[in-house]
């Protein structure tokens, strides 16, 4: 019995070790390699003790394009084989500033547009804009498997949703709003179970689908509430019949730090014009009191906990910081605007 257990194990262990081929074997060892290399120069950031030794090691952080040559390298000489799909994935998503990485992009929309493997370099180019439409209509008309189709469809639904919140254009922004909404549409019928990395595409589509419906300018503002860093709760409703000056901020934020003193500024300034600011701190609570202090925030703020607590998520946060001004009404008036703009409408109302 103790011999058949034994071979039980091992043969089990046998077939769950797939074996690797020499190409994806190359692949991942110029990938370590890279990935080596930066997190050793990074260790050497850390264990510096002076800014100067830091600077110095902060100018030489290995850069990717020596490994994205020769993955190009690869790539080229091995357009036949599955295991190659891994190599282009890593150009478009670890080197896409280099020329590499640029090719790599072009071939995801035509050698290997029709290709398993591609899903997860596929969702990644709804950060690269409106020129990664091509490719992605390429993989939405010829791939025939799910999870390749899926993403496609989310990507491109993402790049036009971003393209509609961004346009100062109604034509344009409308078009892409259109467009947008054709994709989740799809994706949410035919293929609302499939996950990339674990995550249901579907899931992220339903908040840029919330996004584009519930927060636009002119939309009632949706509440934001919690307790602030006394533990007294309260909403931003309460500020109904004020303008009110909302900011997404966290301690964590290096972009945040700057803007926080003009916040404090703003917050005096303008509470004798009905208007009021407002933080929503995405910090732990801990870390969030300490902020607050450091940065003596001179405002009050929900205690969100963390970038993704409920008020965070429902306002689909991307960027941090992130400033909307709601109006006396408590309809959204500017949405990811400039403090000076909100600061002159408001000098500005009636």
């Amino acid at each position: 019995m103790k011999y058949l257990t034994l071979f039980l194990f091992l043969l089990a262990s046998a077939v769950a070790q797939e074996p690797v081929s020499p190409l994806a074997a190359q692949i991942r060892g110029l990938i370590d390699e890279y990935e080596n290399s930066v997190r050793a120069n990074t260790q050497k950031i850390i264990a510096a003790t002076t800014e100067e030794e830091k600077n110095k090691y902060r100018s030489s952080i290995p850069s990717a394009g020596p490994c994205a040559t020769k993955m190009m390298q690869l790539v080229q000489a091995n357009l036949d084989k599955p295991d190659v799909v891994k190599a282009v994935s890593w150009l478009v998503t670890g080197a896409a500033n280099f020329p590499e990485g640029q090719e790599a992009l072009k071939m995801l929309g035509t050698t290997f547009a029709d290709r398993q493997g591609i899903a997860e370099a596929v969702k990644q180019l709804e950060y690269h804009g409106l020129p990664a439409e091509p490719v992605l209509k390429a993989v939405i008309e010829k791939n025939t498997h799910r999870e390749e189709k899926a993403a496609a469809l989310y990507a491109l639904g993402a790049i036009h949703f971003k393209n509609f919140d961004a346009s100062a254009d109604r034509v344009s922004g409308e078009a892409s709003k259109n467009k947008a909404l054709e994709c989740f549409q799809q994706l949410n019928t035919d293929y609302a179970d499939v996950t990339i990395q674990g995550f249901k595409l579907a899931d992220f589509a339903a908040k840029m689908l919330f996004e584009m419906t519930n927060l636009q300018v002119g939309c009632e503002a949706p509440e934001i509430e919690g307790k602030d860093a006394e533990g007294v709760s309260f909403k931003l409703s309460d500020y109904r019949g004020k303008h009110v000056i909302v900011i997404f901020w966290g301690g964590w934020c290096h972009a945040c730090h700057g803007i926080l003193p003009l916040m404090n500024q703003a917050a005096a300034q303008l509470k004798d014009k009905n208007a009021v600011v407002l933080g929503v701190n995405t910090d732990i609570e801990s870390e969030a009191k300490k902020a607050l202090a450091d940065y003596q925030v001179a405002f009050r703020n929900v205690l969100d906990n963390t970038t993704s607590g409920p008020n965070t998520s429902l306002y689909n946060l991307r960027n941090f910081p992130t400033l909307y001004l709601i109006d006396p009404k408590g309809l959204i008036a500017i949405k990811n605007g400039s403090l000076d703009a909100m600061i002159n409408q408001v000098n500005s109302a009636k």
